[in-house]
């Protein structure tokens, strides 16, 4: 007698590649993200974390989840791995620009972070995550 296949176990098989491409090209954005992200501002987040610097962690934390939700949201919503990827670097960009715009409104500011401020880190961090938000809801690719 011939076992007819379980549906979601060829579901899984048929689709398991294509989460493979989506997570892999996933983690590669949030990585070119962190670093370019780290690279523009003059604070550096990744020393001041080793040194329990809690502004900058809340800051960099914040600030990665408001690129990541909509990263998320595209990819559950995109056609395919270009379209995620254009709307996966409109994300960085905006989350880039975030960043200039408090920094120039708010002059001090990431001398603040490196003294560890945990308000100016909440600040830019939270402002992210808002606009990473408001972005998620308006990607629509």
């Amino acid at each position: 007698m011939e076992k007819t296949p379980n549906p979601a176990v060829e579901y899984f098989g048929d689709t398991f590649l294509h989460f493979l491409a989506y997570f892999g090209t996933s983690i590669l954005y949030s990585v070119v993200f962190l670093v370019l992200y780290t690279m523009i501002t003059p604070h550096k987040e990744f020393t001041l974390i080793k040194a329990g610097n809690t502004s900058a962690a809340t800051q960099l934390v914040l600030t990665f989840l408001g690129f990541a939700i909509p990263v998320a949201v595209v990819i559950s919503h995109s056609v395919n791995l270009l379209d995620a990827s254009l709307w996966a670097a409109t994300a960085g960009v905006i989350q880039l620009i975030v960043f200039f715009v408090i920094a120039h409104l708010f002059a001090g500011i990431s001398k603040r972070i490196e003294d560890n401020c945990v308000a100016s880190g909440l600040f830019i961090g939270g402002t992210g995550l808002g606009i990473g938000i408001l972005q998620a809801a308006c990607m629509v690719p």
